[in-house]
Formats: structure tokens, sequence, C-alpha cells
């Protein structure tokens, strides 16, 4: 019974660790590093608004609950973002 207060826990904290260390790594983070809104707008098509550009990209970063700086105009939004 003894062994079984120990086991348990330490079986517990083995997995979490697990977890933790081994999950995949956010695509975002490795793959496309910080830009700003003027980068933004000059990898956008021509002609873009920036106004409504930007909006998206904000509303893209909340909803998918990715870094603002790190949305991209070619960005897929499973491959990429992760949704």
């Amino acid at each position: 019974m003894f062994l079984l207060w120990i086991a348990i826990p330490l079986v517990a904290v083995g997995l979490i660790v697990a977890c933790v260390c081994f999950s995949p790594k956010s695509p975002t983070l490795e793959k496309w590093p910080p830009i700003s809104d003027d980068e933004f707008i000059r990898r956008c098509s021509p002609g873009v608004d920036r106004e409504l550009a930007l909006k998206v990209r904000r509303i893209v970063a909340e909803q998918l609950g990715v870094d603002y700086e790190r949305v991209y105009p070619e960005q897929r939004f499973v491959e990429d973002l992760g949704a």
C-alpha cells in the first residue's frame, strides 16, 4: 500500500514532464519571426487597404491565440497558425 502512495504521484509527475518537454513546438515561434506592421503591409498584395489588413491581422491573432507580430499575410490557417 505504501508503494502505491509513492508510485502514483511519481508516474503522474513523469507524465506531466514528458508532455511538457516533448510536446511539439509551435510552428509560429520557429518559422515566423516577429514583423512590424509596415513589413506586414509590404508583404500584402498591392493596393490592399492598410487599416483593413491590420484589423484582419489583429482579429486572426486574437482568435487563434497567436502573437500579433507573428501573423503574416502569406500564412495558412491550419498549417502555419495551428487553427
